[in-house]
């Protein structure tokens, strides 16, 4: 025991130290002197009605095979803004076969009906911040109701954090509450405290405060999850139907527990820009799902013999990791090979031993998706 304080391994120390870290001051910053939210932009998501912080717990993760996620909470009773209630507002790149169907954006405010990710500040996970959302994102995320996932207490649709930051699951829209309105105000900017709803693209739901409270390490706080939470009264609409207008074509808007707001900060100042580790990294992955991709069946070859080769924990060995890909044909250079190693290392391993095959794959579908080969 003496040694283990000696070196700060008690899991007293580790606890006191992820708190200091995620209870850090911090200032919500914007990368430009406007009324507007930006990409970039270091902000919280508050509820309307309740005052409650969008919060993020990374230690409370799902340990089961595959999962990347963490819990997402409602935090009541904010004095300040730290990394675990603070999020950094990501753009949506989606793959090339479907860049036509993407409005064009030239500048970096958020507009309604535009396509966003929200990543947790990485000071909650004891990293440095950039505009990336940090070496390891954990972006905001949902997953519709299911045997294997679903909210812990309320049990309606999940809503958590993931690394898997290239996933649709990722995805979401901002919208004005009024759903009379949301056509005409598509392109519109969208304006730091003004009432939205965060709808999640894959499943156009809402994102929503329950009443289910959940307790952890920061005390008692609320679930979220993403469901339309409307009343069951019918929709008066006397004056449209003078015009001809039908009841049942009307739109019925979500009630107060939908709404949220972003709130930013004062000071101007942009992130610095994401860390090389992992842009390094991309352009030997590109190769190789271009490599592999004249090779028909070699990227799902490549696959299933990173499932087989994996753990437990879905990690795998840096000396497996070259011999599966010289069997499926790859002819990627050791330092492409070891660029790969550093950027998908597991937390807590030495760069270059292990690799997390899991991450590896998301991203090698992901990029497969990109270029139009899967």
């Amino acid at each position: 025991m003496l040694s283990k304080k000696g070196t700060g391994t008690l899991k007293l120390d580790a606890f006191r130290t992820r708190m200091a870290a995620t209870l850090a001051d911090l200032d919500l910053t914007k990368v430009a002197d406007d009324p507007y939210i930006h990409f970039g932009d270091v902000v919280q998501l508050v509820h309307v009605d309740t005052g409650c912080v969008l919060a993020g717990d990374p230690a409370d993760a799902d340990t089961r095979t595959g999962e990347s996620t963490c819990a997402a909470t409602a935090a009541p009773d904010v004095r300040a803004p730290c990394p675990r209630n603070s999020l950094i507002l990501l753009p949506y790149v989606p793959p090339k076969t479907a860049t036509a169907l993407e409005p064009p954006y030239d500048d970096a405010i958020v507009h309604y009906g535009q396509k966003v990710r929200l990543a947790l500040h990485p000071g909650a996970s004891g990293d440095p911040a950039d505009s990336g959302g940090g070496p390891r994102p954990l972006c905001l995320f949902s997953k519709p109701v299911s045997t294997t996932h679903a909210a812990r207490y309320s049990r309606q649709q999940l809503v958590g954090f993931t690394t898997r930051t290239d996933s649709f699951d990722c995805v979401w829209t901002v919208v004005t509450p009024d759903p009379a309105q949301r056509a005409a105000a598509e392109g519109v900017e969208v304006a730091v405290g003004a009432p939205v709803l965060l709808v999640h693209c894959a499943t156009q739901k809402p994102l929503c405060l329950e009443a289910a409270r959940y307790p952890n390490d920061y005390g008692v706080e609320l679930e979220v999850s993403a469901r339309s939470a409307m009343g069951a009264g019918l929709k008066l609409a006397m004056e449209q139907m003078a015009t001809g207008v039908q009841k049942g074509f009307l739109p019925k808007g979500e009630q107060t527990d939908n709404y949220w707001t972003f709130v930013g900060g004062s000071r101007v100042e942009a992130l610095p820009p994401p860390s090389a580790g992992g842009d390094e990294a991309v352009p030997f992955l590109e190769g190789l799902v271009s490599e592999l991709a004249g090779r028909p069946g070699a990227l799902s070859l490549l696959e299933r013999k990173l499932v087989t080769l994996e753990n437990s924990q879905s990690l795998m060995s840096a000396e497996d990791f070259k011999l599966v890909l010289r069997q499926v044909g790859s002819q990627l250079p050791e330092d492409g090979i070891a660029a790969l190693l550093v950027r998908y290392a597991p937390a807590g391993s030495r760069p270059g031993s292990r690799l997390d095959a899991a991450a590896f794959r998301n991203d090698l579908r992901a990029a497969s998706t990109a270029a139009g080969v899967r």
